[in-house]
C-alpha cells in the first residue's frame, strides 16, 4: 500500500516569489541611492565622490533628483525613484535585505534535495545579494551615503 503525504507540494510560484523579491531589494537601493548617486557624480564631473559621498563633493541631493514638472505628478517612474529613495533613507532597505536572505536561506536549506541546478543558484545568488545589500547599508560607506541623502 502506497501512502501518500498530505503535504503540499513545494511550487515553482513560491521560489519565483522569493527570488523576485529578493532581486527587487537590490533594485531599489540602486534606483533609491544609485540614481542619484550617479546623477551627482556625472554632473560635478568628481567620479571618486562616488566612493566618499558627501555635501562637500556633491551638494544637496535634492539638486540630483529629476526635475519636477507638471506631468511629474502622473509619471510613475518619478514616484519609482522617490519610493525607492525615502525606503533607503529610514533604513528600511536593510529590514527588507535581512527578510530576503533569511527566507531565501530556510527555503533554500529546506528544498536543497528538490531545487534544479539552476533554481539553486537563482536562489542562492538572490540570498547572497539581499544580505549583501542589508550589509552594504550597515558599513560605514552606507551610513555616509545615507547621510548624504539625508541631507
Amino acid at each position: 500500500m502506497d501512502v501518500q503525504s498530505t503535504e503540499p507540494e513545494p511550487t515553482r510560484q513560491g521560489r519565483h516569489l522569493i527570488v523576485w523579491f529578493q532581486y527587487s531589494v537590490v533594485a531599489i537601493l540602486l534606483l533609491g541611492a544609485g540614481s542619484l548617486l550617479l546623477a551627482a557624480a556625472a554632473g560635478t564631473g568628481d567620479w571618486a565622490g562616488l566612493a566618499d559621498p558627501g555635501l562637500e563633493r556633491y551638494g544637496d541631493p535634492k539638486d540630483w533628483n529629476p526635475p519636477l514638472g507638471p506631468d511629474s505628478a502622473w509619471n510613475p517612474l518619478a514616484w519609482l525613484v522617490e519610493i525607492c529613495r525615502w525606503i533607503v533613507m529610514t533604513s528600511l532597505i536593510v529590514v527588507l535585505g535581512f527578510i530576503g536572505a533569511l527566507i531565501g536561506f530556510v527555503h533554500f536549506a529546506g528544498q536543497r534535495g528538490n531545487l534544479t541546478r539552476g533554481a539553486a543558484a537563482r536562489l542562492l545568488t538572490g540570498t547572497v545579494l539581499s544580505a549583501a545589500t542589508a550589509l552594504v547599508v550597515l558599513t560605514p560607506y552606507g551610513a555616509q551615503l545615507r547621510n548624504w541623502l539625508l541631507d
